[in-house]
């Protein structure tokens, strides 16, 4: 399966965050997965590379130009994606997954997985999304989904889009049944 990862290009990041991303690239590389991820060499980024890659993973970096330029190419992916801008870098992001985690990130990362969503809702992509609430991160997101519902600007129906987990345990969970059954439960 190939899992793509949205995070934090952050260094400021809480030990939870560090140890998730850790825990996530161990599981996509222990059990013989793919990470596709924005391929940069530093926050999140970084951490969830280097553990993909420590425990035999397949990585496909995928950035565009001017990150490479500024030298935030994470170096040792097996394969690097270099494309012209960022809307180039999400389409080539989604082609190339089979599930999406939105792990904690800034304001990048929430318009990925925000799009992601969106095409989900369209009939543009049917894969699993797993939303990492961890320490309560995305409960701000959350909140105004509901908000969305309670003013008509939404159906329910959107929250069955995404699988909210709140621990990495939940995730890998997630991300195991996608594997094994083919979507997330």
């Amino acid at each position: 399966m190939n899992v793509c990862v949205f995070c934090a290009s952050s260094t400021e990041l809480a030990p939870e965050y560090v140890d998730a991303g850790r825990a996530l690239g161990s599981w996509i590389g222990g059990g013989g997965h793919t990470l596709v991820w924005g391929g940069c060499n530093v926050g999140l980024m970084e951490v969830i590379g280097r553990a993909a890659r420590a425990t035999h993973g397949r990585t496909v970096a995928i950035l565009p130009r001017f990150l490479v330029d500024r030298g935030l190419a994470f170096e040792g992916a097996d394969e690097q994606i270099v494309t012209s801008d960022m809307a180039t870098r999400k389409a080539a992001m989604r082609q190339h997954a089979d599930a999406f985690v939105a792990l904690p990130g800034g304001i990048g990362t929430w318009e990925e997985v925000l799009e992601v969503m969106a095409l989900k809702k369209l009939g543009q992509l049917d894969r699993p999304i797993v939303l990492a609430n961890l320490r309560g991160y995305y409960d701000p997101l959350l909140a105004q989904i509901g908000r969305s519902f309670e003013e008509g600007m939404s159906p329910r129906e959107i929250e069955q889009l995404y699988t909210v987990a709140r621990t990495t345990g939940e995730i890998l969970s997630h991300l195991e049944s996608a594997a094994t059954r083919g979507k997330v439960e």
